[in-house]
């Protein structure tokens, strides 16, 4: 019954009482008749019965003559009236019971299917709170639809409370995750300014000819923690620039990407990660600058988050054609990109808090000291895979580090 859906419940609810109701007055009116025939068929009958006893008593004869001439003893005769009064009983009980029971049945059946059409107009109000809810439960990251409004009509009823309840509920989230990309947007730019501005005194500053070489090392750190505050400026920009929906995608391969970042990666200090690549054609419809920063950060986390001597693996290629990816443009197959690592153990309830920003490692190690440690690498590929409608799938190492794998869709129209 619990796998039934409310509307099903409903209908065998209605088809169920109307048929135990129907019982109760069958058996109800089946005793009363059944009282009542027998009080008047054996009143009917005793009374015969004493008038033929007392005429064989005044005359002395205990048989009686029948219709077709036979002398039956009167006993005989007493008998056959009392099969006749129970045939006569039992035949207007079968009456009574037999066509009672499938009228019965038949108004049971009609209960139920009058149920189902009721229950399914009284239900369909809840079926779009559902279905918009189901909706936007599914679309994740710039496709989320926090637009779509239920917009019910009607009587004021408990239904349309809910109704406009979940639609203002909407309202304020779409009101607070556009507030969000903006604010982030805004202050990321804003930012820039004063820090341009900033490295340009200090550059100023250490480059005098008179300038004290303490105040030359000061600017030395000043200058690094000013490149560190522009980076995560940046990374905030593009953060922001992933949660959005891409407006001119263009085609890119995910192995050239790959093997452009890392040709540029530094691997000469004899505790950097062994990098092991294995690159074949990914081709993918996105951004190529979004893509980039995607693949970037990914090296840089599996190079940053690891163990000495430790190592990195990277694979692109295709899979098999899954069908169509519900795209407009595109169908078909899938690009994925493999990255690897050794490191530190996680644990499988671990893996969600990695795409979360300023997030680094364990949930509660947050705003790390390295040199990339912004906690933002993992929570920018989720925004850039969501925007391109990207799969991704975590799982800690056996010995610890991060199997990350991303698949893309890459069959596209001309």
């Amino acid at each position: 019954m619990n796998r039934l859906s409310l509307r099903a419940r409903l209908t065998v609810l209605y088809g169920v009482l109307s048929l135990l109701t129907g019982a109760v007055i069958l058996t109800v009116l089946y005793l009363v008749v059944q009282a009542r025939l027998d009080a008047e068929l054996a009143g009917d009958s005793d009374s015969r019965i004493a008038a033929l006893r007392q005429k064989a008593g005044q005359t002395g004869d205990a048989t009686i003559t029948t219709p077709d001439g036979r002398r039956i003893s009167l006993e005989e005769l007493v008998g056959q009236i009392r099969d006749n009064e129970e045939k006569i009983r039992n035949a207007a009980l079968d009456t009574l019971l037999v066509p009672g029971s499938g009228i019965v049945l038949v108004i049971s059946l009609a209960t139920a299917g009058t149920g189902w059409i009721v229950a399914g107009r009284g239900l369909r109000p809840l079926h779009a709170i559902t279905t918009t809810a189901e909706q936007i439960a599914r679309s994740t990251g710039p496709h989320r639809d926090l637009g779509r409004r239920i917009a019910l009509t009607g009587h004021s009823d408990d239904v349309k409370r809910l109704a406009d309840a979940f639609d203002a509920m909407l309202e304020t989230l779409d009101r607070a995750f556009d507030g969000q990309r903006r604010f982030v947007a805004s202050a990321s730019h804003e930012l820039r300014t004063p820090l341009a501005l900033e490295r340009a005194v200090i550059e100023l500053e250490a480059t005098r000819p008179d300038a004290h070489p303490d105040t030359i090392h000061l600017a030395d750190r000043l200058l690094a923690v000013n490149a560190r505050n522009a980076e995560l400026v940046d990374r905030l920009l593009t953060l922001a620039d992933g949660a959005n929906e891409l407006t001119e995608p263009v085609p890119v391969d995910l192995a050239d990407l790959a093997a452009d970042i890392l040709a540029n990666t530094g691997t000469d200090s004899p505790s950097s990660p062994r990098i092991d690549a294995n690159l074949t054609a990914a081709p993918v419809l996105g951004d190529p600058i979004l893509l980039h920063q995607l693949v970037r950060n990914l090296v840089e986390n599996a190079i940053d988050h690891n163990v000495p001597d430790g190592w990195v693996t990277i694979t692109t290629g295709t899979t098999g054609t899954t069908g169509t990816t519900g795209i407009t443009g595109i169908t078909g197959a899938w690009a994925h990109l493999t990255i690897a690592n050794s490191g530190p153990r996680l644990l499988p309830h671990d893996i969600d808090g990695l795409f979360e920003p300023f997030r680094r490692g364990r949930p509660n190690q947050t705003r790390g000291t390295g040199s990339r440690g912004f906690g933002l690498g993992l929570a920018i590929v989720k925004a850039i895979s969501d925007s391109h409608h990207a799969r991704i799938a975590a799982l800690p190492g056996k010995d610890g580090g991060l199997d990350l794998r991303i698949t893309f869709p890459t069959e596209f129209d001309a």
